[in-house]
């Protein structure tokens, strides 16, 4: 009864359950091969028998060619052959051409009906009762009748044989069934102890404290798999911590600036009484805060959505080289303002599947960080182009601005961060880093990527790729 209540009450936990399959596998495996090979043995024994009075049938007709007709000396070899196998039981009969007579037969032979045929096999037959065996051979010799001659036995030995056999069986099937749950309890105690250091360790963790790593034993089993996986993951979980910790104080701090000098400005304004002129000034300063303050939210939003994998895709057809005229377009004016050349090249077909608004966005995001951070009588260059062989549509930006440091490359992707801001043009409307972290994040959406190369005092390339229309319907 305890054993029955142990056994519900921890049947879900994964050792007890290893520990049954395991025990049911061994049992039936072992079962299986015990039964194997006690019916292999008395395949075996009969298939020798049958050897052995085949040999017998042969050596009697071979007495039979020799002394016909002759019939007394031919009684006298079949009588020795029999009480030579008398401590066997075998027998000996001597039947006519039509089978209808018995010519002679020893004392012990037993009656045989014909329909007790086992099987035919050759030049002989077999056949078989429920407590005999006999083999028959027939005489084929053109100047002898055609005699038969059976030579027999009790079958009571394989059965003995067998029974032995199956008295040995049983007690070593029963110490099997008594050892295999302990060796099925020591196997699912080595296989859950891993387990268990991995749980220990994992009860550990939290939130705020994700140092503690799975432990790798270095065997590179499954277990090893899983805790690399796992380890993999918790780097991921404690980056993705340290980002949105990172991002949260950036955001803050974005937020604080603005919303500082808008607090500056009203208590500027009911310090005391002012003139017209200077509220409307204050006022000029904190609609352009304000401005600047909605703006930071609104990317903080779009970024929010961009990275979201619950956000259904409105993708359309898209034709990347129609936005980039329209970009021109839009930027020749500022270009011209800057004096600053823009030019625009579109090489074959640059259809991609995706949202128009988000890739719009992003081309002219790039084009108005190369027009921004190039000096007058610079060239801003933008190529649309298809890549057939690589089913891709790449956009390139390139400008011959100042440049990007090489520490900064690795990082201008990253939220909030900035490149030294005194490297930009005088008079350029200041950004707040998300730009291009938006437009990563709406490449990536679109299973493309986003790359940049730059040179100080030569300028900087940005190289959009996203796969075409059909690979993209593949994805």
């Amino acid at each position: 009864m305890r054993f029955l209540q142990y056994l519900s009450r921890n049947f879900r936990t994964l050792r007890l359950r290893l520990m049954l399959w395991n025990t049911l596998v061994v049992l039936i495996a072992v079962l299986g091969a015990l039964l194997f090979v006690r019916e292999g043995l008395r395949f075996y024994l009969l298939s020798e028998a049958d050897v052995v009075l085949n040999d017998e049938a042969k050596e009697l007709l071979l007495a039979i060619e020799r002394w016909h007709p002759d019939q007394a000396q031919i009684i006298a070899e079949m009588q020795q052959k029999a009480s030579g196998h008398a401590d066997r039981k075998w027998f000996i009969r001597w039947l006519s051409p039509n089978r209808d007579e018995t010519i002679w037969s020893s004392d012990n032979a037993p009656e045989m009906p014909l329909n007790t045929l086992a099987f035919s096999l050759g030049d002989h037959r077999v056949w078989v009762s429920d407590t005999h065996r006999c083999v028959e051979r027939k005489l084929n010799h053109p100047r002898r009748p055609s005699y038969y001659v059976r030579v027999g036995m009790p079958t009571h030995f394989v059965q003995d044989d067998v029974a032995k056999f199956t008295r040995i069986a049983v007690p070593v099937a029963l110490a099997i069934f008594l050892l295999a749950p302990l060796g099925g309890y020591f196997l699912s105690e080595q296989a859950v102890h891993p387990l268990q250091r991995l749980i220990r360790t994992t009860e550990r963790l939290r939130p705020s404290k994700l140092n503690e790593r799975l432990e790798v034993r270095g065997v590179g089993d499954e277990l090893d798999q899983l805790a690399a996986k796992i380890n993999n993951f918790l780097d991921q979980i404690a980056a993705h911590l340290r980002e949105h910790r990172d991002f949260v104080a950036n955001a803050a701090h974005e937020l604080r600036s603005p919303l500082a000098a808008i607090l500056s400005s009203v208590e500027v304004a009911l310090d005391k009484s002012r003139s017209p002129e200077e509220y409307q000034e204050l006022l000029y300063s904190i609609d352009d805060e304000c401005r600047h303050l909605s703006q930071l939210v609104n990317q903080l939003l779009q970024l929010a959505e961009s990275e979201s994998e619950n956000q259904k895709p409105n993708h359309v057809i898209v034709d990347l080289s129609e936005l980039v005229h329209k970009a021109e377009e839009m930027f020749g004016p500022v270009a011209e303002e800057r004096q600053v050349k823009l030019v625009c090249e579109t090489q074959g077909t640059t259809k991609v599947l995706g949202d128009r608004q988000q890739l719009r966005q992003v081309i002219t995001n790039l084009i108005d960080n190369a027009i921004k951070f190039t000096l007058p009588n610079g060239e801003v260059r933008i190529i649309a182009r298809d890549i057939p062989e690589e089913h891709m549509v790449e956009v390139t930006v390139s400008d011959t601005g100042v440049g990007i440091p090489a520490v900064d490359l690795p990082r201008i992707f990253e939220r909030f961060y900035q490149v030294d801001r005194s490297r930009s043009r005088m008079g350029a409307p200041r950004g707040n880093g998300l730009g291009l972290s938006i437009c990563e994040a709406i490449v990536q959406k679109h299973h493309g990527t986003l790359t940049v190369e730059s040179q100080i005092n030569i300028g900087t390339t940005f190289k959009l790729r996203i796969p075409a229309q059909f690979a993209a319907r593949l994805m």
